[in-house]
């Protein structure tokens, strides 16, 4: 099997490890019965695309920032009928932020970047800054009502979001986190400290994918995708 029928496969699902076939995020979503997702640093809306395109019908409420980037994701939502698209920020407290707009605009964070960053990727260059206004998960959660799916990822700063997130996390059936192994931000915590965190307030890991290789180590990945599950009587001790 070659590379790209390889990615093929294991796009539809029909890659197996032995004998069982390796299961993905559909397959989570169907399973938990998920009918709202909330795509914190959605950008111009790549994720909420992968979801029309997997089959997931339910509802999407996205959160972008970026003015210029905000509007390609309004365009998408308008189009789609139920997808929300909201242009804040989320953090640990309402305020409001500088963020450092990337060259590439999927890099852009509210932390700065760190002296390896440029060799991950050149395009991780500030291009400028712009102030945004962030709010809490918890205050725009309060009226969303169904089986939440959670996706953060707002490069470097997804920690914060979940702390502003306490009354909302016992709602929501899942969380999908971009989790670092090569530290491109200043400040952002270790994969370690992020397990950690989760299983603290109550969550697992139930699928980790490599998000992004190393520029020399070109088969290790710089960081996973990680969807937590909410802890149950499967984690208890017999």
């Amino acid at each position: 099997m070659n590379r790209v029928e390889r990615a093929i496969y294991k796009r539809l699902g029909l890659l197996k490890l032995g004998k069982r076939r390796v299961r993905d995020i559909f397959d989570f979503i169907e399973d938990r019965g998920i009918d709202v997702v909330i795509d914190v640093g959605a950008n111009t809306g790549q994720f909420g695309e992968s979801l029309r395109a997997g089959g997931y019908r339910g509802r999407i409420v996205s959160f972008e920032p970026i003015a210029s980037v905000f509007q390609v994701l309004s365009k998408a939502a308008r189009e789609d009928g139920n997808w929300e698209a909201n242009q804040c920020g989320l953090g640990a407290a309402s305020g409001a932020a500088k963020l450092n707009v990337s060259e590439l605009s999927v890099f852009s964070s509210i932390l700065d970047s760190t002296s390896v960053a440029s060799l991950h990727d050149k395009r991780m260059a500030v291009d400028h800054i712009e102030e945004i206004s962030i709010r809490t998960l918890d205050e725009v959660a309060a009226g969303i009502e169904g089986k939440i799916l959670l996706k953060v990822d707002t490069q470097g700063y997804e920690r914060q979001v979940i702390q502003g997130g306490r009354q909302t996390m016992p709602r929501v059936s899942g969380i999908m986190l971009e989790l670092p192994v090569i530290h491109v931000y200043e400040g952002v915590w270790r994969f370690d400290e992020a397990i950690r965190f989760m299983d603290e307030a109550g969550f697992v890991p139930a699928q980790i994918l490599p998000v992004g290789y190393h520029t020399v180590d070109k088969v290790s990945a710089v960081e996973f995708d990680c969807l937590f599950r909410p802890k149950g009587q499967v984690d208890s001790a017999p």
